[in-house]
């Protein structure tokens, strides 16, 4: 279904998680529902793989599932936090890498998408404060906020 040139490096997955992932986000466009089943399946074969959780969250996302992208959302918080031996509370987190700092921003950026700008701000708050040099680009949420709040 997908083009081996067009392949997407989601780093270092089982192959078969790897597959079902290339698939998934070959589907998308054509066939959102089978996309959601290969990201499903994915996670349900590796639960912790945090490329298959960032997948889904991207696609209820894109076909503005805000409901179902809260809680993809939440479990790649908890999946990133759980590698990272922090507590599954954000707020408790005083560092975190990269990858937990991108699955909060990821979650920030759900909240003001399904119309909760407090949550998302406060979300992206803590980003910004654990990753000053914008690594994460957590800039691009903050200035969603600030178009948001302008709008209200």
């Amino acid at each position: 279904m997908f083009d081996e040139d067009d392949k997407i490096d989601f780093g270092a997955l089982p192959a078969e998680v790897d597959h079902l992932l290339q698939e998934g986000v070959a589907a998308h466009f054509s066939d959102r529902a089978l996309a959601e089943r290969l990201f499903l399946a994915a996670l349900s074969l590796a639960p912790d793989a945090l490329p298959a959780h960032r997948c889904l969250v991207k696609h209820y996302n894109r076909c503005r599932q805000f409901d179902r992208a809260l809680t993809a959302a939440r479990a790649w918080v908890g999946a990133a936090a759980r590698q990272a031996g922090l507590s599954d509370n954000w707020l408790q987190w005083k560092a975190a890498p990269g990858y937990a700092l991108a699955a909060l921003k990821g979650l920030a950026f759900i909240h003001l998408r399904a119309g909760e700008p407090d949550k998302a701000d406060a979300m992206i708050a803590r980003v910004v404060a654990m990753d000053p040099e914008d690594a994460v680009g957590a800039s691009v949420v903050l200035a969603l906020l600030d178009e948001t709040r302008l709008a209200i």
